[in-house]
C-alpha cells in the first residue's frame, strides 16, 4: 500500500502564518455569535458566578469553600475588575480561552504533522458543535480544554526534545487544568509514564535524567496546585484532589471495596439488632437442617447447585452492568465527536499508522484517551444508576486530541479523490483548478463545514428563556426582599436576585412551598398538569395566584412557564 506523506512545511513564523489568522478570525467569530444568542445561563454558572464575586470582594476562603476548582472564577473575578458585569466576564474568559485553545491545538499540529493537515483539523475543532458551546457558557469547560491541551502538548515535546523547561511547563499547565477540573492531574500520570516508558532499553544510561524529568514535572505541578491542595486538606480533614469526590471514588476503588466481599464485610459491621436478628435466623435454619438428617447428603448437595445458581446470576448481573456501562460510554463519546467525523476518524486512524515519523505521537494521545475512558467507566460504575456519568463536557476535551486524525483522514481521503478521478491530468481554467490536490482536501473541508455549521450555530437554551423572564418579572414586580423561589432551577432565584428553594419531585411542591414559606412558585405546564388538582383549593381560596406566565399569549405548549405567588 501507498505510505501517506503529510506536509512538512513549518518554517513559517507565528506572525506571519496566514493559516493563524483565518483559525482566529474563524473561531472568534463562530464564539461571539453564539454568545449572543444563548439566551440562558447553565444552573453550574451561578455557582460560578458567586465564586467569582466572593473574590472579586476579597473574600477567598468563601470562594474556595465551593466544590467547584477555583481558577475559572479567580479568572473572571480579575475581569470584573475591569468590565463590571460579572456574566460579561464569564462570558469573555470562556470565549477568549475557547479561541486559544484552537490556536494551540494548530501550534501542536503544525509541529507534528504540518500546517496543511493541522490546519484542515483546526478548522473542525473551531466549528465543532460542542467545542463552541462550551465556549460560550459561564463555566470552567474553556479554561479547562486550554490548560489541558497546552499540558498534552508540552509534555510530548518535553519527552521527545529532553529538556527540561518543557517539563517545567508541562507540570504548570497541568497544574493550572488541575485547578480548573479536578481530572486536569491525569495528564502529570500519564506524561510521567511515557517519560520513564520510552528509550526503555537505555534505561541503564538515562535513568538518572529521566528521574530529574519527572521531579521537575511533579515539582512544577506541586508548586502551583499545593496550596489547593492544602486548603482541601484543611476543609475536609483528611488528603483528597477534590471537594467532589473522594479520591477513592476518582479512581474508583470504592466500587471494587462495595462488591464481592466488601458487601459482606459491610454486612458484618451491622448494628448489633441485625447481627442478632441473623444469628438467630441462623440457628433457626440449622436446626431444620439437623431434624433433615436423613437426606443429608442431597440436601448439601441441593444447598451446592443453589449457590453455584446464585454466584452465576451474580456474575451474570455484574457482566451486565459493566457491559452497559462500556457501551453507554462509548456511545456518548462517538454522539459527542459527531458520527460524520467519526467515518474520517476511522480513515486517519488508519492512514496515521503508515506515518512513521509521527506514530509514537498517536501513541501517546491514545493512551491519554484510553486512560480516562477507563477513570471514566469507573465513575459510570460508581454513580450508576442515580445519574449517568460522565457527560459530554467530560468526554469533550478527549474528543479534541483525536480529532488529528480527523485531519488526516480528510488529508488521505482529497489525495484518494484527486488520484482516483485523476484531477491531476485536468487542462487549464475553472476545472483545472482541481489539479492542486490541496483544492480537493479543501473542498471535504467544506462539506464537513456545511454538516457542523447547523448544530454548531442553533441558539442555546431558547426553550429555557422563559425561566429567566419568569426571574426578571419578579425582581422588576416584587416588593419583597430576596424573595424565596420554589422551582428545580437555581436559574430562577439568580435572576429574581432571591434565594433557592430546590425541588426534585413536581408531587412535592405544595408541602415543600408552604414549609419552607416560599414566596413564588416557579414550574412548567406539563407539572402543573400533575399536581392541579392538588393545587385547585389553594388556587380557589386565592391562597396561590398565578401571577406571570411565559410566553405571555396563550399557547398550548406544555413548556409554557408558570409563575405562582405563594400568599402565607
Amino acid at each position: 500500500m501507498k505510505t501517506t506523506t503529510l506536509d512538512s512545511d513549518r518554517k513559517t513564523s507565528f506572525f506571519n502564518d496566514r493559516y493563524i489568522w483565518i483559525l482566529l478570525i474563524i473561531s472568534i467569530s463562530v464564539r461571539i455569535y453564539l454568545g449572543f444568542f444563548t439566551y440562558v445561563i447553565k444552573n453550574d454558572s451561578v455557582a460560578f458566578i458567586q465564586n467569582a464575586k466572593y473574590f472579586a470582594d476579597g473574600d477567598f476562603l468563601s470562594g474556595l469553600r465551593h466544590d467547584f476548582h477555583p481558577l475559572y472564577s479567580f479568572l473572571m473575578a480579575v475581569l470584573y475588575k475591569a468590565i463590571p458585569d460579572m456574566e460579561l466576564s464569564g462570558t469573555i474568559v470562556s470565549i477568549s480561552f475557547g479561541t486559544l485553545t484552537v490556536i494551540v491545538f494548530y501550534l501542536i499540529g503544525k509541529s507534528v504533522f504540518g500546517r496543511k493537515v493541522s490546519f484542515v483539523s483546526s478548522v473542525v475543532l473551531a466549528l465543532h458543535p460542542y467545542a463552541v458551546r462550551f465556549s460560550v457558557d459561564i463555566i470552567s469547560e474553556s479554561t479547562y480544554f486550554f490548560f489541558f491541551i497546552s499540558a498534552l502538548g508540552l509534555g510530548f515535546f518535553a519527552i521527545v526534545k529532553r529538556k527540561y523547561y518543557l517539563f517545567v511547563l508541562a507540570g504548570i499547565c497541568t497544574a493550572l487544568a488541575y485547578l480548573a477540573r479536578p481530572e486536569g492531574i491525569g495528564i502529570i500520570i500519564i506524561v510521567a509514564g511515557w517519560c520513564i516508558l520510552k528509550d526503555l532499553t537505555k534505561f541503564k544510561i538515562v535513568w538518572k535524567e529521566k528521574l530529574v524529568s519527572v521531579l521537575i514535572l511533579a515539582t512544577s505541578f506541586l508548586v502551583f496546585s499545593m496550596p489547593y491542595l492544602v486548603y482541601i486538606q484543611k476543609e475536609t480533614g483528611h488528603w483528597s484532589l477534590t471537594k467532589k469526590k473522594a479520591l477513592s471514588k476518582v479512581v474508583g476503588v470504592d466500587v471494587v471495596l462495595s462488591s464481592g466481599n466488601g458487601k459482606n464485610l459491610k454486612k458484618e459491621k451491622g448494628d448489633g439488632h441485625t447481627k442478632k436478628k441473623n444469628v438467630s435466623q441462623a440457628a433457626k435454619t440449622i436446626a431444620k437442617l439437623n431434624k433433615q438428617g436423613s437426606d443429608k447428603s442431597t440436601t448439601s448437595s441441593d444447598r451446592k447447585i443453589t449457590k453455584q445458581n446464585t454466584h452465576v446470576r451474580i456474575d451474570l448481573k455484574k457482566l451486565k452492568i459493566d457491559v452497559n456501562s462500556i457501551l453507554y460510554i462509548l456511545d456518548k463519546y462517538l454522539t459527542t465527536f459527531h458520527p460524520f467525523l467519526f467515518v474520517l476518524l476511522i480513515i486517519g486512524v488508519i492512514k496515521w499508522t503508515r506515518v512513521r515519523k509521527v506514530r509514537y505521537f498517536g501513541f501517546y494521545i491514545a493512551s491519554i484517551i484510553v486512560f480516562y475512558l477507563l477513570v471514566f467507566y469507573r465513575l459510570n460504575l460508581a454513580y450508576a444508576p442515580a445519574f449517568h456519568y460522565p457527560s459530554r463536557r467530560h468526554l469533550i476535551p478527549l474528543v479534541i486530541p483525536a480529532i488529528f486524525c480527523v485531519g488526516i483522514g480528510v488529508y488521505a481521503t482529497g489525495s484518494w479523490i484527486h488520484e482516483k478521478f485523476q484531477f491531476d491530468k485536468l487542462k487549464s481554467g475553472l476545472r483545472g483548478r482541481l489539479r492542486n490536490v490541496w483544492i480537493a482536501q479543501l473542498l471535504i473541508l467544506i462539506i464537513i463545514i456545511s454538516v457542523l455549521l447547523p448544530k454548531t450555530l442553533k441558539p442555546q437554551r431558547s426553550d429555557k428563556l422563559g425561566v429567566k423572564k419568569a426571574g426578571q418579572w419578579i425582581r422588576e414586580n416584587s416588593h419583597i426582599q430576596s424573595p424565596a423561589i420554589l422551582s428545580d432551577s437555581f436559574r430562577n432565584a439568580y435572576y429574581a436576585g432571591g434565594k433557592h428553594v430546590h425541588i426534585e419531585r413536581i408531587e412535592q411542591a405544595i408541602n415543600l412551598a408552604r414549609e419552607k414559606k416560599a414566596d413564588y412558585m416557579l414550574i412548567t405546564q406539563k407539572e402543573y398538569e400533575i399536581v392541579e388538582k392538588e393545587m385547585r383549593p389553594f388556587v380557589q381560596s386565592g391562597q396561590i395566584v398565578l401571577v406571570y406566565k411565559y410566553p405571555e399569549k396563550k399557547s398550548l405548549n406544555r413548556r409554557n412557564v408558570l409563575l405562582f405567588k405563594i400568599l402565607h
